[in-house]
């Protein structure tokens, strides 16, 4: 790779993550459409690499926002325990997907949870609501979704887990963002082991994103400090939409 290249990478790598943290998504969504559509990378590799970047990032943003006490822990763990071999079973999966059914299911997944969040933005939270969330019956089979969605997308499986805590939990965004990120951090290194061992993870890409990851994600949570929870909500839909429109427009245009 030229050092030109590497530097646009590395420059994706910081925008995706500073966008990313401030949503609780880990930038995965934005770098796998530019592994996709700018370099024609497989699936299985963009999502073993992304999945890299996403660690990166979402670790560097979760030690600030334990620093500012958002995580709810008690939630986070349980989701935590289910998401383990919902990894692995998301890296066998992806073996299984030809390049436009891998596409077409990541936009279709993008789509649907714009639509569940946007519906979520004007919905106040319920004490009734985040308790039946915080059933480790409940937590266990969601992470068993997120760690699935981690590893067969790569993008670390906050778009499973943040709409989750929004629409059925009616958490406050900002717990959302904190507890999504602690999650996607305590179980992607199952999944990039996994991916690392069927060899899904294109090292040439690596060192830029994860770079990148590393400088966007420390910025993430002090941006989020100053932007209002409905705004946060807007934004988490957006970038859904986009993700999705850009990886159509692959086999359109």
């Amino acid at each position: 790779m030229t050092p030109l290249g590497a530097l646009l990478l590395f420059l994706a790598g910081v925008a995706a993550s500073v966008f990313g943290s401030l949503v609780g998504l880990g930038g995965g969504f934005v770098v796998l459409p530019i592994l996709r559509l700018a370099y024609g990378v497989p699936p299985a590799h963009a999502a073993g690499t992304s999945l890299l970047m996403v660690f990166a990032n979402t670790a560097a943003a979760t030690f600030g926002y334990l620093r500012d006490r958002k995580v709810d822990l008690r939630l986070a763990v349980p989701f935590t325990l289910g998401a383990i071999p919902g990894g692995i079973a998301g890296v066998l999966a992806v073996q299984r997907f030809s390049p436009e059914g891998f596409d077409v299911a990541y936009g279709c997944v993008m789509l649907v949870l714009a639509v569940l969040v946007l519906r979520r933005r004007r919905s106040a939270s319920t004490t009734e609501a985040r308790a039946w969330a915080h059933d480790p019956r409940v937590g266990v089979l969601g992470g068993l979704a997120v760690g699935l969605t981690s590893s067969l997308f790569g993008i670390g499986g906050g778009v499973v887990l943040i709409p989750l805590l929004l629409i059925a939990a009616r958490m406050p965004p900002h717990v959302v963002v904190a507890t999504g990120a602690f999650v996607i951090t305590t179980t992607a290194p199952v999944g990039i082991a996994a991916h690392a061992i069927a060899g899904d993870v294109d090292w040439g890409f690596t060192a830029p994103l994860v770079l990148g990851g590393l400088a966007g994600g420390s910025v993430g949570p002090l941006i989020a400090r100053r932007v209002s929870s409905p705004r946060l909500v807007t934004l988490l839909a957006i970038a859904l939409v986009i993700a999705a429109i850009s990886l159509a427009a692959r086999h359109f245009l």
